[in-house]
């Protein structure tokens, strides 16, 4: 999978979840940054996170997480397989129509 497959998926879940649909990636970007963050949209994002790329955060990893590029240093140690096939799939479809 390429980091910018990976980037899109956590970005989307982010615009949604903190409602900014133009919010940007940057490894610098600060969770509490984000216009209208608070700890509810927090277990949220995480909460999708976990679905979307079939893993799990525990509590020491989210409690290192405070820029985008934490998250993706964090997210680079899982076993993605179930998200790569996801969007490998979704590319294609895409690619077919």
């Amino acid at each position: 999978m390429t980091q910018q497959v990976l980037i899109n998926g956590v970005m989307e879940a982010a615009r949604s979840i903190f409602s900014q649909p133009e919010l940007q990636y940057s490894p610098g970007l600060r969770f509490h940054d984000i216009l209208g963050f608070d700890s509810v949209q927090a277990v949220q994002f995480i909460l999708t996170l976990e679905s979307k790329l079939g893993i799990t955060l525990h509590e020491d990893e989210v409690d290192r997480m405070h820029t985008m590029g934490d998250l993706m240093e964090i997210l680079h140690t899982k076993d993605l397989q179930g998200f790569e096939a996801a969007a490998a799939s979704v590319t294609k479809s895409e690619a077919s129509s």
